[in-house]
């Protein structure tokens, strides 16, 4: 569940605004070796109209997209962040039941807890999915050996672990990215173009251009990277960690302890 580790996020990064310099630059030095300069004013009021235009339908194509991957993120937050609420609720209404069930319920509320915390390792995510899927079954059963009747917050603990269920189900599901690959595509060839444009205008000073050029370049760069990282929330420092579920923990201790 978990994305990059947080060196390899950096890394990633990094390589992409080395490559955001060198695209700006690169544009820059081939317009200087193609283009005729003497003739350089005329043709790049030429150019004036296409890269507005080019950066205008740009611009609201990569605003929409960080606008969906924030609500994306902040979703899938929001999300793990009822989940250990639902889980502490639980292990509070634990207190209603007979001693055997009691006791079998926490147990299998702190095996969730722990191997939902596990899921962000790619090396145990299997193993601990698996563990949390077969915890969930066996509080079904625990709760199936009573009558529903029985006590009335046998059917409310029934409806939080049906809600558990859900948002479950749901971060499994957010971990997966939702940009789709044709839209990758456009931001990527949007930018290229937008760069290559600004490359084949005319500065006099090819310094001054190279440094202007790199600017939106990096800027560029930025932002795709942003939407990569939004895209993929779970990470183990950032974004969505399982930090989220410490909360539980000091619940669950606290119930234990008699607070």
């Amino acid at each position: 569940m978990g994305g990059l580790s947080l060196p390899g996020l950096w890394l990633f990064l990094a390589g992409v605004l080395a490559a955001s310099i060198l695209l700006a630059v690169g544009m820059v030095w081939i317009a200087n070796k193609t283009v005729y300069r003497p003739g350089a004013k005329r043709q790049t009021g030429t150019l004036s109209p296409f890269l507005t235009t080019v950066a205008l339908v740009y611009g609201a194509l990569l605003g929409f997209t960080v606008v969906v991957a924030w609500e994306q993120f902040s979703s899938a937050e929001e999300n793990v962040t009822n989940e250990s609420s639902t889980l502490a609720t639980m292990y509070r209404q634990t207190v209603s039941l007979p001693a055997p069930e009691q006791v079998r319920m926490r147990d299998l509320l702190r095996t969730y807890t722990v191997a939902a915390q596990a899921e962000w390792d790619a090396r145990q995510r299997d193993v601990a999915g698996g563990s949390a899927r077969a915890a969930i079954t066996d509080m079904y059963r625990v709760l199936g050996q009573q009558a529903t009747t029985a006590d009335p917050i046998n059917a409310e603990i029934r409806e939080q672990l049906n809600v558990l269920t859900t948002q479950r189900n749901t971060r499994v599901l957010d971990a997966k990215p939702r940009i789709p690959g044709l839209l990758w595509s456009g931001l990527l060839f949007g930018a290229v173009l937008l760069i290559g444009l600004i490359g084949f205008t005319h500065l006099g000073n090819t310094l001054s251009h190279m440094v202007l050029s790199s600017a939106v370049a990096v800027l560029l760069g930025l932002l795709l990277f942003l939407i990569f990282w939004l895209d993929h929330p779970f990470g183990q420092r950032l974004g969505v960690t399982p930090a989220l579920f410490d909360y539980s923990v000091q619940v669950f201790d606290g119930v234990d302890q008699g607070t």
